[in-house]
């Protein structure tokens, strides 16, 4: 069945408006992200390792999603890395205080 002319410039818009909707790359949240944990590193290796891990973990989940062009799934890890990343310092500057 045949387009008809009317309708045939709408499609050929179709992918431009797809492209439109699409997310974009998560590059500030990953960027975010290594900043906490790397600024983290130095106290909460030692006073929360464990909370430190669990953000570092979460940063190379975000960092092989954003490989896969997965943004979503890279965009969510990378706020939840940062978060995570930004209590462990936290947690472990509280930790670190209390010893002295």
């Amino acid at each position: 069945m045949p387009v008809p002319d009317a309708v045939r410039p709408s499609l050929l818009c179709l992918p431009l408006l797809a492209a439109c909707a699409a997310p974009a790359a998560p590059d500030a949240e990953l960027a975010a992200a290594r900043s906490a944990v790397e600024q983290a590193a130095p106290v909460a290796m030692e006073y929360a390792a464990p909370e430190w891990t669990a953000a570092r973990e979460k940063l190379d989940d975000a960092t092989r999603a954003y490989a896969g062009r997965d943004w979503r799934t890279a965009r969510a890890l990378a706020e939840e890395a940062e978060v995570d990343a930004k209590y462990a310092q936290a947690l472990a500057e509280r930790e670190r205080a209390g010893a002295r």
